[in-house]
């Protein structure tokens, strides 16, 4: 309603009417009432209604106009349900961070303090009714969960707050999809949100097809994503053979890096921990490769893994890889979906885990990145702690780490500190059981050297007379493969 009338009736005739409205303020609806009257009910008919509704209609809208970019989604975003409190703070002002990288605009936030959830409107019919009220009073386009809703919580609550409800996981596969470049990142994203969305269609009904464009509806490409069952059905079971072809080159791909010897790294770590800027660093001055990758101060700014071969300190070269960044809940269909992506961090030799020191949230980010490396099979691997931003970092946050961690590299990737203590450690994680050995290999066996400088193991050289003399220092594997050359002692 717009406005609310209480009428004074005398001998069953009306004699004064008092008339209600929320008075309007700095372009919001305020707590405040206006009450106009009495007024005599013979002189009702002066009394215009519908400039008093135009008037607080157009003060607000005007506000929003001129104070909010109209391409940004006015979002309310609702959060608790745990016992933890500041733990459910927390996760809001991160939802808020995915709200603004998927560009929307952050109006309002509601919590919810109770531990049980609604199987109707997830956070309780009054207080959906609640938050309704907040949505007409700023004019929300979209009302944001932190947690994951189901079709029929999501159809009532859309009834209930008359605009777009989406939770957590579609935001954040919302979010992949507009990172997404290379064919194979759009393919795992846009499988992950039809797996989401398929069981979710049933409970939605008509809702799906009517909730518009924006967050949550945009699929790589900024394609609308597809709302009808039989042909969400088809179209996973394409992207999964896709996925198929593209495993099998990705086989070959390491097969034959295996066969190169070279070994991989990869930097892993919470979403905007700075392994973009690390690996940039790290190719600008032992990089044979000089190409960029992007770096944002944004979550999930890097999307599809790039590798890029790096020198290190013993003359040694491995191959870095950045991967997409990790971050609390996130979504099964997306660990599904990279599971071929993920699994080049499962199979790298050598695993660098990257952490924002400058985050109060340090520890439990760290915790979040550990659980995903074991539930990828990447938790037993070769592990390199290093916590970045230390330039900014307050040093309570490392002395944390300090106290909770062992052998911790402190670097800033930004202005480059302590970068080459990094890469002497990672030299000597790869290669730090290297041998010596001594080897007179025959003149005709010319493979047996280019192998050696392929391997970059040769500290020696020498053409004598009965054959060319080599000192090498590399891995046990190496030695093996060229053992019947070795020179007796």
């Amino acid at each position: 309603f717009d406005l609310l009338a209480a009428i004074e009736v005398i001998d069953e005739k009306p004699a004064q009417i008092s008339i209600g409205y929320i008075k309007a303020d700095n372009g919001r609806l305020t707590d405040d009432i206006v009450i106009d009257g009495p007024i005599d009910a013979s002189k009702i008919d002066d009394y215009n209604f519908m400039n008093v509704v135009e008037n607080i209609e157009k003060t607000v809208s005007d506000y929003i106009y001129e104070n909010e970019d109209k391409q940004n989604e006015r979002t309310i975003l609702v959060g608790g349900l745990r016992n933890d409190m500041y733990s459910a703070e927390e996760s809001l002002l991160e939802l808020e961070e995915l709200v603004t990288t998927a560009g929307g605009n952050v109006v309002d936030k509601a919590m919810q303090n109770k531990n049980k959830v609604d199987a109707a409107y997830y956070i309780g019919r009054g207080k959906a009714e609640e938050i309704s009220h907040l949505v007409q009073n700023i004019s929300a386009d979209t009302v944001v969960f932190d947690d994951e809703l189901s079709g029929i919580q999501q159809r009532n609550l859309e009834e209930i707050f008359n605009c777009k409800v989406i939770d957590r996981t579609t935001l954040i596969l919302d979010i992949f999809a507009q990172r997404a470049k290379s064919s194979e990142g759009k393919i795992q994203v846009e499988l992950a949100q039809l797996k989401y969305r398929l069981p979710r269609i049933i409970g939605m009904g008509e809702n799906m097809s009517r909730t518009g464009g924006g967050i949550g509806t945009r699929g790589p490409g900024e394609q609308k994503l597809e709302t009808d069952k039989r042909t969400i059905k088809k179209r996973i079971y394409d992207l999964e053979e896709e996925l198929k072809n593209i495993k099998k080159t990705r086989e070959l791909q390491r097969k034959r890096r295996v066969s190169n010897e070279i070994p991989v790294v990869t930097l892993a770590g919470y979403t905007n921990a700075g392994k973009s800027t690390l690996r940039n660093k790290m190719c600008e001055y032992w990089g044979t490769d000089k190409e960029k990758v992007l770096e944002s101060d944004i979550l999930f700014a890097t999307l599809d893994p790039t590798t890029r071969l790096v020198s290190l300190p013993s003359g040694k070269e491995a191959l870095l890889t950045d991967t997409v960044g990790f971050i609390r809940k996130l979504p099964h269909e997306l660990v599904e979906a990279f599971k071929s992506t993920l699994e080049e961090v499962a199979l790298s030799d050598l695993i660098v885990h990257v952490v924002d020191g400058s985050n109060e949230n340090a520890i439990a980010q760290m915790e979040t990145v550990n659980s995903v490396l074991n539930e990828i099979g990447a938790g037993d691997k070769k592990l390199i702690i290093a916590v970045n931003k230390v330039d900014k970092a307050p040093a309570e946050n490392i002395d944390i780490i300090r106290s909770k961690f062992n052998n911790i590299i402190e670097i800033s990737a930004l202005n480059g500190y302590n970068i080459d203590e990094l890469l002497k450690a990672i030299d000597s994680k790869l290669f730090g059981n290297f041998i010596t050995e001594e080897l007179l290999v025959p003149y005709e066996k010319g493979n047996i050297l280019s192998y050696l400088h392929d391997n970059n193991c040769v500290e020696k050289e020498e053409y004598r007379e009965n054959g060319i003399y080599i000192r090498i220092k590399t891995t046990p594997d190496i030695i093996g493969r060229v053992s019947q050359y070795k020179i007796d002692k």
